[in-house]
């Protein structure tokens, strides 16, 4: 199935533009976005039901399709490569969240983790075969004691890949499995490394007195998009995948969530916090043309 083209993509989403909260005007957070493989889909959390749950909408237009039903903050859900599986991170059994997966309509949800800690933001390996992603491993919350894990998809194999004093965080792999990248404060500032599967070979690629973060790969590899606050406030930027050629593409502070390009690398889904709401927006992957996705 052919990639949507950015012509195609606009002509929706134009038509999806402001006001977005309905006739009640009632401020909804809509936030973490993340592509389907095929780039005709987004899978998004969203309290617009009172509570937050897991969502997806389809960039053709229809209706957004609501996924999860379970008390708490179902959240930071991501597509399998093939796009079949979604995992996210859920605290629905009480006690801190876990990581779950699902089959992409919603059904089969099963746990895969059962950690005294905080488990959340996991990311798929290429082949579907295990899921990453990162645990406070102080049940307390603080302070706060963030590792990167692995686990099977099925459960099975849990695995520390970080095992350090410092804050390692959102782990997401290269789109040949080769790499993690990921952000740490291992040098009191947070910022973006890779390292080998194995937890081995770390690497900073930003170096500077900023916080940069929630760094994500091109699916050819060759860009990262990342937030930092190098500027007045957290805005997204774009960088070789060595570190070089950094180049800021927002210049409003969304402050939240993890930028994620579209499989086809032309566009970039970020989150924006405007007025307390939590708004999901698309643009050119060199920040052009910037169009807000609304509830439908």
């Amino acid at each position: 199935m052919d990639l949507l083209t950015v012509h195609q993509i606009l002509v929706v989403v134009v038509s999806l533009l402001l006001p977005a909260a309905g006739s009640s005007g009632q401020q909804r957070h809509d936030t973490d976005a993340a592509w389907s493989p095929d780039g005709r889909k987004l899978v998004f959390m969203s309290d617009r039901d009172g509570d937050i749950e897991i969502y997806t909408t389809a960039l053709t237009g229809g209706r957004d399709q609501r996924l999860t039903f379970s008390p708490g903050r179902d959240a930071h859900p991501t597509y399998s490569r093939d796009g079949r599986m979604i995992a996210f991170q859920s605290p629905r059994e009480g006690g801190q969240p876990q990581i779950y997966v699902m089959l992409a309509d919603g059904s089969e949800q099963k746990r895969l983790t059962n950690l005294r800690g905080f488990a959340g933001v996991p990311d798929w390996c290429p082949d579907g075969k295990s899921v990453l992603f990162q645990v406070n491993e102080n049940p307390t919350l603080e302070p706060a004691h963030w590792q990167i894990y692995l686990i099977n998809a099925d459960g099975s194999g849990l695995k520390p890949l970080t095992h350090d004093g410092f804050n390692d965080q959102v782990p997401k792999w290269s789109p040949d499995g080769l790499k993690i990248v990921f952000f740490s404060d291992k040098t009191g500032q947070n910022q973006i490394y890779t390292m080998h599967p194995d937890g081995s070979h770390w690497h900073r690629i930003t170096n500077n007195r900023w916080d940069d973060s929630s760094g994500t790969w091109s699916l050819d590899g060759r860009k990262i998009a990342f937030t930092s606050d190098r500027g007045s406030g957290p805005d997204v930027y774009v960088m070789n995948a060595d570190g070089t050629s950094e180049r800021r593409l927002t210049n409003d502070h969304p402050g939240l969530g993890v930028p994620f390009f579209s499989p086809d690398g032309s566009r970039i889904v970020f989150t924006r916090s405007s007025k307390g709401s939590g708004e999901i927006w698309v643009m050119n992957a060199d920040g052009s043309s910037p169009v807000r996705l609304v509830p439908k």
